[in-house]
């Protein structure tokens, strides 16, 4: 993912996590959320190619 989709996921994240579990959960969500994106990405793209385009080349 290019930074700017990155920063514009973890915002939304955050916004709606926050609302649920406030300021601090909001916080622990978000980073679950896009560690496991930047951690998962390269196996995603390896296992369902079609997912590739969509979450962009490693």
């Amino acid at each position: 993912m290019r930074f700017l989709q990155l920063l514009g996921t973890a915002w939304t994240v955050w916004k709606v996590a926050s609302k649920r579990v406030g300021p601090v959960g909001g916080f622990l969500v978000t980073a679950v959320v896009i560690g496991g994106f930047v951690y998962l990405r390269p196996w995603l793209a390896e296992k369902v190619p079609a997912l590739a385009g969509v979450i962009g080349n490693p």
